[in-house]
């Protein structure tokens, strides 16, 4: 029975193109047919072209073996080199990152002695308001007790006139009393 190239490519699985390159080989070229501008392959022909895709099956299966055993090897051995680049660029990494906590680290020390200098000056000042607060207090107390001395006082030298108004009354009375 004869079948179209299309068929063909359907029953191997290859691509028209394909087919048609292996129709112009001398083995297959005697069982093709062209009619009407359509080319036709007979039974015999399609089994031959099936038996060189077995032999060259067997041959890719035995290549793709063999391929696959030196892909498995190239991607052990890829894998290796990207396992020491990982390790080369992690040891990288953990350096950068060491050197960058150490430098936060000494930024870290140089603000915390700082702010210890603050606070000793800060300590100092209110040492010295509260000296201050005292002296100014006790100069408070000093002028209430001033206060308190000037008003004593006061009223001392005003009970002082008084009395000495009173003598000075009763010594005018008493002349008044010759002088009559």
């Amino acid at each position: 029975m004869l079948r179209s190239v299309a068929e063909v490519s359907v029953l191997t699985g290859l691509s028209k193109v394909s087919i048609y390159n292996k129709i112009k080989l001398k083995e297959i070229e005697q069982y093709v047919v062209k009619n009407k501008g359509i080319t036709y392959v007979s039974d015999e022909g399609i089994d031959l072209i099936k038996e060189g895709l077995n032999l060259k099956e067997d041959t890719l299966n035995h290549l793709n073996d063999s391929l696959k055993v030196d892909e498995e090897e190239v991607a052990i051995s890829i894998e290796n080199k990207e396992i020491e680049e990982f390790k080369v660029e992690l040891k990288a990494l953990n350096k950068d990152y060491l050197n960058s906590l150490k430098s936060e680290n000494e930024l870290l020390k140089k603000q915390l002695d700082e702010k210890d200098k603050q606070i000793a000056e800060l300590h100092k000042l209110i040492e010295n308001s509260q000296i201050l607060l005292k002296e100014e207090q006790k100069k408070s107390e000093q002028q209430l007790y001033l206060a308190e001395h000037f008003e004593e006082v006061d009223n001392k030298l005003h009970d002082l006139r008084e009395k000495m108004d009173q003598k000075r009354n009763e010594k005018k009375s008493f002349l008044k009393f010759f002088s009559k």
